[in-house]
């Protein structure tokens, strides 16, 4: 049976408060070394306002630092090496902060996995507490504003974690690019066809992952 962190007997110290608040400090490397200290102790795991605090820093400006505040919070969500879950309030403020990530959050996250594959596994237990980025996440498929590994992202992520709002627009998506093929005696292809022919791939991979987790929604 997994074990569970028990966060309700757990007092931070005057040097973990200190650590918390030094992750506003303007300074990148101060703030991840507050976040090194926080990992080590493990405050995020038993305190839902330290891992609250972990989760707004989601969107920090220092594309490094983000990538470990990503990795850390999947270090919270996912059981550690001694088969324990974090404290279940810790999971229940997470799970009620990453229901409402906007699309500038999203995509900040996104721009993580597009630098930092190491972070994938720890991006994909994010991404199962979001529960309504499935459609934020498919208007980013279609924003044309965004860069292509950006929209390349927010493909696989609709497929890997099988978020069902998001089959309309990549069904869409493929149509559109197959009926553009068919269609021998173009001259001139826009960019946005283009951009689509570079998303193919990643779109039949996604639309593949959805129809085999949920068989029923094949048409």
């Amino acid at each position: 049976m997994n074990k569970v962190h028990s966060g309700m007997n757990f007092k931070p110290s005057q040097e973990i408060w200190q650590a918390a608040e030094r992750l506003a400090s303007p300074r990148a490397a101060e703030r991840d070394a507050a976040l090194d200290y926080l990992v080590e102790h493990g405050a995020a795991r038993k305190s839902p306002l330290i891992a609250y605090l972990l989760a707004t820093r989601i969107s920090d400006p220092d594309l490094e630092v983000r990538s470990h505040i990503v990795k850390a919070l999947g270090g919270v969500i996912e059981v550690d090496e001694q088969g324990e879950h974090a404290a279940d309030q810790v999971i229940i403020q997470l799970q009620g902060f990453l229901a409402q990530l906007s699309k500038e959050q999203i995509i900040s996250l996104l721009e993580v996995s597009d630098q930092y594959l190491t972070a994938e596994e720890s991006l994909i237990e994010i991404f199962k507490l979001c529960s309504y980025a499935g459609d934020k996440l498919s208007g980013i498929v279609n924003d044309q504003k965004q860069p292509l590994s950006i929209r390349q992202n927010a493909i696989y992520f609709c497929g890997e974690i099988g978020f069902l709002e998001s089959v309309s627009i990549l069904r869409r998506l493929k149509q559109r690019v197959e009926k553009r093929n068919q269609n021998q005696s173009r001259t001139h292809v826009r960019k946005r066809a283009k951009d689509e022919e570079q998303l193919y791939s990643y779109t039949i991979v996604a639309l593949d992952k959805l129809d085999n987790r949920f068989p029923t929604g094949r048409k």
